[in-house]
């Protein structure tokens, strides 16, 4: 894929209000990235400027406590932290969006958390497309070494043009199981015989995105002491809402509904995606 070809989809389908200095300044990290076979995590939004700098949101840690049975609990959440006071068994607290400069139709940038108390094991299956994982990799990690040498699914992340730390993030098919790890954050991933084929830039992507729109996830959890629970959510695409933060920063993890009819008609802050609704 050529530079003019990725440069388009950066800036019709990912992000419309990019500039041009961006898409330079962007095409000479990427270029810098692609000799090392690594990709350049970022931030994209329809109706805002390209970030360079990926913040830690995913990187907060919730330990799994152990004690009392009658504490066992998950939740969905946009990145481990500490829950809601009064969050329901299974409720969606939110979602969190990254965006890749390659292969973001096979990661989608909709990701989120399992979070709770005396967590032990997860169960994820989706009914349509697949699932991918991530964790980071830091220094002294036992992978750290296959994360410098760009072996596959293996993804670096900068902040401050700096190398913070690397993303493994594989696809692992329609379903997952696994320990629990309250570092591991989900996404949907369309496989390649699935993305759209238009030769508009932005209709394509919407439709490749739309491509999970209706999946069922399964997610089921196994608590410390044996006892199981599992609740079912569908997934819906479209044009959601970015929140600013007091001092008018783009909050991209804390993302929970679509836009509304008022404001798809006046710029307003929203990235394509998906999202998730507890159905049982």
């Amino acid at each position: 894929m050529t530079d003019e070809r990725l440069d388009q989809i950066l800036k019709q389908a990912l992000a419309p209000e990019i500039s041009d200095a961006e898409i330079q300044i962007r095409r000479k990290v990427r270029n810098n990235n692609m000799k090392k076979k690594r990709v350049f995590i970022g931030r994209l939004a329809a109706c805002a400027a390209l970030a360079l700098v990926v913040t830690g949101g995913f990187l907060g840690s919730l330990s799994s406590e152990k004690g009392d049975e009658n504490n066992n609990l998950f939740v969905i959440t946009a990145h481990a932290a500490e829950l809601p006071e009064g969050a329901g068994a299974g409720e969606v607290i939110g979602l969190s969006m990254v965006e890749a400069g390659q292969g973001s139709l096979s990661h989608l940038s909709g990701r989120f958390m399992i979070s709770g108390h005396n967590i032990e094991k997860i169960n994820i299956t989706t009914d349509k497309c697949e699932l991918y994982t991530t964790v980071p990799v830091y220094e002294g990690d036992p992978d750290y070494e296959n994360a410098q040498n760009g072996q596959e699914d293996y993804y670096v992340v900068y902040e401050g043009g700096a190398i913070a730390y690397y993303e493994y993030s594989p696809i692992v098919g329609q379903s997952y199981e696994g320990e629990y790890d309250n570092q591991m954050s989900f996404g949907m991933s369309v496989p390649k015989d699935l993305w759209s084929t238009s030769d508009d830039l932005k209709e394509g992507f919407h439709e490749t995105v739309d491509q999970v729109n209706g999946a069922t996830l399964t997610v089921k959890v196994t608590f410390a002491d044996g006892s199981t629970e599992e609740h079912h959510y569908k997934l819906t695409t479209g044009k959601i809402y970015v929140p600013e933060d007091a001092n008018g920063h783009l909050q991209y993890d804390n993302l929970t509904r679509f836009l509304t009819e008022d404001e798809s008609k006046v710029e307003t802050p929203y990235i394509y995606g998906y999202l998730m609704e507890k159905i049982d």
